[in-house]
Formats: structure tokens, C-alpha cells, sequence
């Protein structure tokens, strides 16, 4: 079991206290990101493999959640059921899209 969007949208107090916004300010900020998110993916060379985070909420909400926490790489990795690097990666490519 690992923690994904659809999952802790389903408990609005949970949501705000782990990333900072409301579901209605996070659905506005997914909107909102979309565009530059979907720039990216089309940019790349190559496409390798699927991510195990197959969805944009998903991908902001571990970026938020890094954000708000600044927990390890290895948490956060463990909470999404993914490695550390992939986290690391995500981070690095999605966090500049957030700032």
C-alpha cells in the first residue's frame, strides 16, 4: 500500500496538514501546471519506462509533500513505493515546474 492522490483526497484534514493546501487549491495549482508539466513530458528524447507515479497529482503531491516536510529521499521514497533515486529524479525535473 502506498500513498497516492486519489487515497488522502479522500480525507480533506489529512490532505491539508501533509501539504500545506486544500484540495480545491491543489486542484487549481494541478490546472495550473498542467500545460508545463505536459511541455516536459513531450520534450523528452527518449521515454524509457513508465513512471510509477502515472498521474500529474500524484507527481505534485510527493513534490508538495517535499516541500512542506523536507523529509529524506528514503521516506518519501517508502511512502510513494518508490527507489530514492527515482524520488531524487522527480524532484529535480518536477520541482523547478512548482517554484
Amino acid at each position: 500500500m502506498h500513498l497516492t492522490y486519489t487515497r488522502i483526497s479522500k480525507h480533506p484534514y489529512n490532505f491539508r496538514r501533509i501539504t500545506g493546501l486544500s484540495i480545491e487549491t491543489f486542484d487549481k495549482l494541478v490546472l495550473k501546471v498542467r500545460p508545463l508539466f505536459e511541455e516536459l513530458e513531450s520534450s523528452k528524447l527518449r521515454h524509457g519506462r513508465m513512471s510509477h507515479l502515472p498521474t500529474m497529482e500524484d507527481k505534485l503531491l510527493c513534490v508538495l509533500m517535499y516541500y512542506r516536510t523536507y523529509i529524506s529521499h528514503v521516506f518519501l521514497g517508502y511512502l510513494f513505493n518508490l527507489h530514492n533515486s527515482n524520488i531524487c529524479r522527480l524532484l529535480a525535473k518536477n520541482g523547478a515546474i512548482t517554484s
